[in-house]
């Protein structure tokens, strides 16, 4: 639900700012306002509180946004909050930054790496994705020990995994499948 809901609202945020020629604008607003409430949770608490009124969510949302974002977001902020939708609006930021990077021809990728890459090799392997993809690529790098060396990559609904442990896993896999000819 949370999804379909997140995607009804930004495709309509979309089609507004496609009209307006604000993309990227929005898209960096949406993406601020929903940073906020994921980093300040007890903002997050207390404005997702049913008890607090409409009027004092609006409050809220104005004494902290007001001036620092464009009207259209304001307005769309004010239009959550009137159809009860606080809880939803991180999904309507990941939502819309989807639709626009495909507007873009952008795509977001993740390298999960042992270590920290550095801007050399980020910058050279988002150069890579984006010749063998054919768009223009964000590039995320996360670290996760258990990738031991190498880099596991996930781009949209795909993996490349040129891991040390994506290897060591497929050599594994070929040794079990090995029948060994035992006589009786």
């Amino acid at each position: 639900m949370a999804e379909l809901v997140g995607r009804r609202y930004a495709k309509a945020l979309f089609e507004v700012a496609d009209e307006l020629n604000k993309l990227q604008q929005f898209k960096d607003e949406i993406n601020s306002v929903s940073q906020i409430f994921i980093s300040e949770t007890k903002l997050k608490t207390i404005f997702e509180h049913p008890k607090l009124s409409k009027h004092e969510k609006k409050d809220i949302v104005n004494s902290l946004l007001q001036g620092k974002i464009s009207q259209e977001i304001l307005n769309l902020m004010y239009l959550i909050i009137d159809k009860g939708r606080e809880k939803h609006i991180e999904h309507i930021s990941k939502e819309y930054t989807t639709l626009c990077n495909e507007k873009q021809g952008i795509i977001e990728a993740k390298a999960i790496t042992a270590v920290s890459m550095d801007e050399i090799e980020k910058s050279e392997l988002q150069r890579k994705l984006s010749i063998r993809f054919g768009k223009k690529v964000i590039l995320h790098n996360t670290v996760d020990k258990s990738v031991i060396g190498g880099v596991l990559i996930r781009v949209e609904d795909k993996v490349i995994d040129s891991s040390i442990k994506g290897k060591l896993e497929m050599i594994e896999k070929s040794l079990k499948d090995i029948k060994i000819g035992v006589e009786s």
